[in-house]
């Protein structure tokens, strides 16, 4: 027996329409679905790139917090107490650049290795000096004598920095990883 033979024309519009109607809503489903993993994605995107940008500020901030140790120690009272503070701090601080130079070596873009690995070396070889001099320097023992007067030179290790600053800029701002390059 034809199914379709017992539907005068009525019929068979309404279960078009009906079929249409749900063939419509299945496309809306579709359409809402990978407009929402599009979004999710995004915003997971955004994140991990916050994270990387908070990252980097950490990794400058280490080395930014070596290169400030002659000032340190130049404003030292000449305690013993004041010499494991500060031979403490040098020590922490050493500790977290190399924690950020292992995690670039192992995570970082080439570049922003690179530039990190140069950022380091030029702020210890200028603030290494720095400290050695300052150690060998009078402790401070006046308020007034504080006041340094004169900022160490760092040119070399402001250079340094710039640089590695647009190498992270470009790291966070240029598109995925695996977009950009293969391995």
């Amino acid at each position: 027996m034809p199914l379709l033979g017992d539907l005068d024309s009525r019929a068979v519009a309404t279960v078009l329409a009906a079929l249409l109607g749900v063939l419509g809503a299945m496309v809306t489903a579709i359409i809402a679905a990978v407009v929402a993993v599009k979004a999710y994605k995004t915003q997971q995107r955004e994140q991990r790139r916050q994270q990387r940008a908070t990252f980097y500020a950490e990794a400058v901030r280490a080395v930014e917090d070596y290169a400030e140790c002659p000032y340190r120690i130049r404003r030292r009272d000449g305690s013993a107490a004041a010499r494991r503070e500060i031979t403490q701090h040098i020590s922490d601080v050493k500790s977290r650049i190399s924690f950020y130079t292992g995690w670039m070596a192992i995570n970082g873009t080439d570049d922003v290795r690179a530039a990190y690995d140069t950022f380091v070396k030029t702020a210890q070889a200028e603030a290494g000096k720095q400290m050695t001099a300052a150690w060998l320097d009078k402790p401070t023992r006046r308020d007034r004598d504080v006041p340094i007067g004169t900022a160490l030179p760092r040119a070399a290790t402001d250079a340094a920095r710039d640089k590695l600053l647009a190498a992270m800029k470009n790291d966070i701002t240029s598109k995925p990883r695996w977009w950009r390059r293969s391995n």
